[in-house]
Formats: structure tokens, sequence, C-alpha cells
């Protein structure tokens, strides 16, 4: 199943200070249930931080991560930004998930996870929210998100 890691909690997952929410995404993805999806400036804003850029290098030659082309997120971006609808700065958070079919989003912040939830922005199979607010625990929200089997789509046709 794959998952959109926000710049905004890489260090949760990746990072020194990580939650334990945090630490159970990244089992997730370790041992292979789960596939990060990287790409344009969401892929950039990652990779400050180094412990992430490390991971990555490996999980994408054993395909715990999957790379999406700029050029297919950019189009995406111009797409939602004359749609209008945004209510986040992410243009290239939600471009990388109609591009790449995650459904899956790790976030903490609260205009983005509203543009991910919104039908009209992410059609089709709803967007799924994990997040470490308020407190960083691990839940059993957390836990039925991560066992999920619907956290991919495949992107439509153009």
């Amino acid at each position: 199943m794959c998952a959109i890691v926000d710049a905004s909690v890489v260090f949760e997952v990746f990072g020194k200070k990580q939650t334990p929410a945090g630490i159970r995404f990244r089992d997730w993805l370790d041992d292979g249930r789960g596939q990060l999806v990287v790409g344009g400036k969401a892929l950039e804003e990652l990779e400050g931080n180094s412990n992430f850029k490390y991971w990555l290098r490996e999980a994408l030659r054993s395909g715990r991560a999957r790379r999406i082309g700029r050029a297919r997120i950019r189009q995406r971006e111009d797409d939602l930004v004359r749609c209008g609808l945004l209510q986040s700065n992410d243009k290239h958070v939600v471009a990388l998930a109609l591009e790449s079919g995650a459904r899956l989003l790790y976030t903490n912040d609260g205009r983005l996870q509203r543009d991910f939830g919104n039908p009209a922005v992410i059609p089709g199979l709803p967007g799924r929210i994990y997040t470490s607010r308020p407190d960083g625990r691990f839940t059993t929200e957390h836990r039925e998100i991560l066992e999920a089997d619907d956290l991919c789509v495949r992107p439509e046709v153009r």
C-alpha cells in the first residue's frame, strides 16, 4: 500500500525525535507492508532530512519507495491551481497523491488534511490521514489505517 509523508513530519519518521506513531509508520514501510511515494517538490523537502536521504537510497532499490517524475507532478499541480479548490499551500503533495495513486498521507497540517479528504480534490477512493496530533501516541486508529488494503488506487488516465 502506498503513502506520502509530508515534510513537516519527516522528523517523526526518520529523525532523532521520532514519535511512537512515526516509529510504527516507519516499521510499516521497513517491513514491506507499505510503500512510500516521492517526487517533485515533496521529495526536495524530504531530502532536507539526512536520515531520510540515507533511507530512501536503499528503499528505492528494494521497492519500499517509488519515485514519480517531476513533469508528471507539475502537470497535476497546474490542474490543481486551475481548479481553485485547495485550502493548503501544498499543491505539490496533493499532485503527488493524484499522480501516484497514494491514498494515505502522514501529516499534521490541518489545511492539507482538509484538501486530502475533499472528494472534489482527491476523487474516487477517499484519502486517509495518518497524524500524530495531539501527542504522538500510536493509536487503534493508526493500526487500522496501516492494516487497510485500499491505500493505493490506479491514477486515472489523462
